[in-house]
């Protein structure tokens, strides 16, 4: 099967798409519709300088990834596009796979950048909460009133017309007692949840890093980078053992503001300078 023709064989339609920037470039990723988070391979390779048609043969000749290659359907600005999309957890083993020295020279840092930070910042998108709709509302918005019984007399129209609205208004009482033993259903299951929340909390142990403030922190080791010379690796090497941490984003997040100061001290004898 061609290129072409698996394109155009009913691609997936993402239930979530966002754009991360990686060092002032844009990376598209997706939740796809079984759940699983991908990454867009165009923007990736936009940004590395690697031919797209070339990276998705490369993949489909790995048998390792290659059942992790999939089409989806990428909103874009000039409409929706279906684009190669590769599972995520295929990722690291696509970059590992780019040769480094088998590139010109000026793109070199930018493919190692990526081999070593990259996965961490998609995989802290892949772990963020996912957007749900809110539910459905379960009971009329406008209150049915009950229906005042017609003159004994009254026309066959008239009592035709009671009886609907009586119907109509069994119904509407009918969603209001469903409604409120839903509710208080949902209550007692929250007070549960809400019971266990000290002890979900300290299993979960503190909150790490937000994806603001993991971005900050790619800022911030570019700022140090520019103006003391460091390699990334170096200054990102030096933050995790500073926190004792294997990766940046386990940081936690309540030590954000030392994560600033340390920051502060590492640009501070360069701004003396």
């Amino acid at each position: 099967m061609s290129d072409e023709q698996e394109q155009d064989s009913s691609p997936l339609v993402p239930i979530e798409q966002q754009t991360i920037i990686f060092y002032g470039k844009p990376l598209v990723v997706v939740r796809l519709p079984d759940g699983r988070p991908g990454i867009v391979l165009r923007h990736f390779c936009d940004n590395l300088q690697l031919e797209p048609t070339s990276q998705v043969r490369r993949i489909k000749r790995t048998e390792a990834i290659a059942d992790d290659l999939v089409y989806s359907q990428i909103q874009t600005d000039g409409g929706p596009q279906i684009m190669p999309t590769l599972v995520l957890r295929a990722a690291p083993f696509w970059l590992a796979g780019i040769d480094p020295k088998r590139v010109r020279e000026e793109i070199r840092p930018e493919i190692l950048r990526y081999q070593r930070e990259v996965v961490d910042v998609l995989y802290a998108w892949a772990q963020s909460p996912k957007v749900t709709d809110p539910p459905a509302t379960l009971v009329p918005a406008e209150q049915i009133i009950k229906p005042v019984p017609p003159a004994d007399d009254a026309g066959l129209e008239v009592w035709r017309e009671y009886h609907r609205q009586m119907v109509a208004w069994i119904d509407w009482q009918h969603d209001i007692e469903t409604w409120r033993g839903s509710v208080e259903s949902r209550l007692e299951g929250l007070e549960e949840v809400t019971n266990l929340i000290p002890e979900i909390l300290e299993r979960l142990g503190p909150s790490t890093l937000t994806p603001e403030h993991q971005r900050a922190v790619q800022q911030y080791v570019q700022h140090v980078h520019e103006l003391s010379g460091k390699p990334y690796g170096t200054v990102y090497e030096s933050l995790k053992a500073a926190f004792g941490v294997a990766r940046y984003a386990d940081i936690p997040e309540q030590d954000w503001p030392r994560v600033v100061q340390w920051f502060r001290m590492q640009v501070e004898p360069w701004r003396k300078t």
